[in-house]
């Protein structure tokens, strides 16, 4: 049976351990899904990216999808008005579109992008012209 320390350690090295094999998810997903601005938990019930890590480095990952995601892609035009760099952190629409001092529209979201065909929050739905 493995010690506290043992899980710790593995805890601990993750990084480490998942640069080794190629699951670093480092710059690819967010740290978190919290709105950086209100704090809002724009993914509730999806892990952030180290517990993704941790999830693909042993065999398995869940994502609740819901009505109450705000996950999204924006253009990278859009992006670049709210101030922050690649996957600098999440931003729910309501803090980005403060921001970006607009309101969303359709054209804003990146096409084709998978987040963007995902069920969502009413407001999300209808920015993107569901």
């Amino acid at each position: 049976m493995k010690s506290l320390q043992d899980r710790w350690t593995i805890l601990h090295r993750q990084d480490e351990r998942t640069d080794l094999i190629g699951l670093n998810l480092t710059g690819r997903t967010p740290e978190s899904w919290l709105c950086l601005d209100c704090g809002v938990n724009t993914a509730p019930g999806w892990p952030n990216r180290k517990q993704t890590e941790l999830a693909l480095l042993v065999g398995g990952m869940r994502c609740k999808v819901t009505d109450e995601l705000e996950v999204y892609m924006v253009k990278n035009e859009v992006w670049q008005d709210t101030g922050l760099e690649g996957m600098g952190g999440c931003l729910c629409i309501g803090c980005l579109e403060k921001r970006i001092g607009r309101r969303l529209k359709p054209g804003d979201f990146a096409p084709g992008h998978p987040f963007n065909s995902l069920p969502g929050t009413r407001r999300l739905l209808k920015r993107r012209g569901r």
